[in-house]
């Protein structure tokens, strides 16, 4: 009901959505009212807008529903054999690549389980991990939150990714100046720990000229691939787009920028536990 009145802000169309009449579903609002003792909706140009009682509702309405749409999953896997479902929620600059034939062989020989992939908590797998939404990630850069156990995967090297119509295009490395000369794309505005930012623009003071945010690992490539600037990826996370053509890449400074890549579960996960058994089989296999 406040997910619904929140999204179309309508008592009309919310009851349409949800299959109540109007009046029924404005006799709930007053009820909802009534018991908080305040106002969960106040009227803005037509338009029904949740006060801060009524945000603090909605937030628990996703939660909640989120919740009971996972159950339903669960328990309709339960009722196919499937006794446990793992799920992952790999960070904005994660590689899919290789999971389906991972897949097709690790379930292959775990019949009872059942693997999900999140893809909506790419710019925060930590919470999702944390409140349960994931149940394992792959995250790279520097660690800095407490409560994961975290298997190492792989060491990357981060290197400039450019089109292939880019005056330095040919060169084998970039120094930092000349990185700086282009605008610069990127997943999104808030630097992460160990990335080219700390190694590279805060360590040598400088910064590109604009930046442009696009999001998602596709967007960053078709962005620099039509020529709107240049970006540093890990090699990991661009390879699978540089069979597609039209890009071109070079080492990030002579000495070249590193990170580590590492499969994330709770710390309280048990080590013999459906996700801890993903985890290390991730570690095991070959991953290009």
């Amino acid at each position: 009901m406040i997910l619904s009145i929140a999204s179309t802000g309508s008592v009309s169309e919310a009851a349409n959505q949800i299959g109540l009449s109007q009046s029924a579903l404005s006799h709930r609002i007053r009820e909802a009212e009534r018991l908080l003792n305040t106002e969960i909706f106040y009227r803005k140009n037509k338009r029904l807008i949740p006060t801060s009682a009524g945000k603090r509702l909605l937030q628990s309405a996703k939660v909640i529903l989120g919740e009971l749409e996972r159950a339903e999953i669960d328990i309709n896997k339960l009722s196919m054999g499937i006794k446990h479902v793992v799920r992952i929620g790999n960070e904005a600059y994660g590689n899919y690549q290789w999971l389906p034939r991972f897949l097709s062989s690790f379930l292959s020989e775990h019949p009872s389980m059942s693997v999900e992939i999140i893809p909506d908590v790419s710019l925060d797998p930590y919470t999702a991990l944390r409140n349960g939404t994931i149940d394992l990630s792959i995250v790279s850069g520097i660690l800095t939150h407490s409560g994961f156990r975290a298997l190492p995967l792989l060491h990357d090297e981060m290197v400039v990714v450019m089109p292939q119509s880019h005056a330095m295009a040919d060169r084998e490395w970039l120094s930092p100046d000349e990185i700086a000369e282009s605008p610069y794309i990127t997943y999104h505005t808030n630097p992460g720990p160990g990335r080219e930012y700390e190694q590279l623009f805060s360590r040598y003071q400088i910064l590109p000229p604009s930046v442009i945010r696009a999001g998602v690992t596709e967007a960053v490539v078709e962005f620099v691939r039509a020529g709107a600037g240049i970006s540093i990826m890990p090699t990991w996370a661009v390879q699978p787009y540089l069979q597609q053509g039209g890009l071109s890449t070079a080492k990030a400074t002579q000495e070249g920028l590193f990170i580590d890549w590492n499969v994330l579960v709770r710390n309280d996960e048990p080590e013999d536990s459906p996700a801890s058994l993903l985890a290390e089989a991730i570690t095991s296999t070959d991953l290009d």
